[in-house]
């Protein structure tokens, strides 16, 4: 029974998927309801309908909220609601049929009349139940139940949001308003993303959406560049993650490089992994990042053009190799535009794929000197083809282009959290 099976879930041998409730007419004596002979039943005592669920959610980190509305309309004989079950399974065993998880037995029972042929009367129904772990419990959305207004409202307001980013005009929203009561059972919001990821919920949250960071007295939004974008990708295959790329960038200037040189060198033949600007993410910017962004950040994993030989300076790259970026890191040419402009073909591409952010609009490509501040000049994490001295950036109109090495350009503030 419901019982065992939270045992199970407790012990790591199972995996709850609430299917159903049920209610019923049937009447208990006081004996009949302590917790030993509740917990006996498998059954209800007398069932009258069984209704599937509405909405499952969290309510806390070990009490689920599950909502059903319970209606007449088909009912030819009314009854009192004296009793009421959940019913669950074990998701790790498909072939488990599904036991009653938890009974409820009223004390002053809600009457359900027979329908009358004109408005159909209505319960909405509440349990919360109780499970070990949020992360051992399913929650199974599109259940094909009848919809609650509030869930209703919500839908229009997802459409408009969708419709909203169809149209790419979607600015994205403050997370930590949005999702306030659900952060504030954690420690910080980065706290909370880093839970969801870990548990694969990202219901709720859109790219473009963002958390903001004070950063050596910098207010830098942070927003959603792209959803599991590199998901079982890399030659470590990467898990669940988020990348956040800054909405506008750092108000401090840095040089991709001390020299006009976009080559390697012997000791790793990746431009981007031996340059000034790979130091100053990595090192000085780094160290601007609050406490709670540290303690859930990812170092990101990518393919990096190779160009390097010992006879002289090479003006395209000749290869490629996985390279682990860093904890902090700007984004490819690809990963901004969605093809190869100023870098080498193929190989500065690497597994680079185009940040759903960045798709198809300027939007988030034009950014500023620090938040709202005016368009800006911003580095890429490529080099340029067709010559040894120059880089890729975005310009101040949102294109591509390149400049010397040496030249002090902005940056985004850029990290993944993955459930690792």
């Amino acid at each position: 029974g419901g019982a065992a099976l939270l045992a199970a879930t407790a012990a790591g041998t199972a995996k709850i998927k609430f299917t159903k409730l049920v209610t019923g007419s049937g009447t208990y004596s006081d004996s009949e309801k302590t917790r030993a002979s509740l917990q006996a039943r498998s059954t209800l005592k007398a069932q009258k309908q069984e209704i599937p669920f509405s909405k499952i959610e969290m309510a806390t980190d070990t009490c689920v909220k599950l909502t059903a509305l319970v209606s007449n309309a088909e009912l030819s004989a009314g009854y009192y609601v004296n009793e009421i079950g959940i019913y669950a399974v074990d998701e790790l065993h498909p072939a488990a049929a599904p036991v009653l998880y938890s009974i409820a037995i009223a004390n002053v029972a809600d009457y359900l009349p027979p329908y009358n042929g004109l408005t159909p009367s209505t319960i909405t129904q509440e349990y919360f139940a109780t499970v070990d772990n949020a992360l051992e419990v399913t929650i199974q959305t599109k259940t094909g139940a009848v919809a609650l207004a509030e869930d209703l409202e919500a839908t229009n307001e997802e459409l408009a949001r969708a419709m909203s980013d169809n149209d790419r005009l979607y600015a994205g929203r403050d997370l930590t308003v949005v999702f306030a009561l659900e952060i504030a059972k954690y420690s910080d919001a980065w706290a909370w993303i880093k839970a969801r990821i870990k548990a694969h919920n990202f219901t709720g949250i859109h790219v473009a959406d963002y958390i903001p960071i004070t950063m050596n007295g910098q207010t830098v939004k942070m927003q959603v560049a792209g959803i599991d974008t590199y998901y079982r990708t890399t030659d470590q295959q990467l898990s669940h993650h988020i990348d956040f790329i800054s909405k506008d960038c750092f108000n401090q200037t840095v040089k991709w490089n001390e020299t006009n040189n976009n080559n390697g060198n012997a000791a790793n033949n990746s431009p981007y992994m031996i340059s000034n600007l790979h130091t100053f993410l990595t090192t000085t910017l780094y160290g601007y990042l609050p406490a709670a962004v540290k303690a859930v950040i990812s170092n990101k994993r990518t393919l990096m053009e190779y160009r390097y030989s010992a006879s002289g300076a090479l003006t395209d790259g000749t290869s490629w190799g996985w390279q682990d970026l860093g904890p902090l890191w700007v984004p490819l040419e690809y990963e901004i535009f969605g093809s190869t402009i100023w870098g080498t073909k193929g190989w500065s591409q690497g597994q680079g794929v185009q940040y759903p952010i960045f798709a198809n609009s300027f939007l988030n490509r034009i950014k500023g000197a620090g938040n709202g501040g005016g368009r800006c000049y911003w580095w890429s994490a490529s080099v340029r083809s067709g010559g040894s001295t120059n880089c890729v950036f975005v310009n101040v109109s949102g294109h591509s282009s390149n400049w010397g090495a040496s030249g002090g350009l902005y940056v985004p503030v850029c990290f993944r959290i993955d459930e690792a």
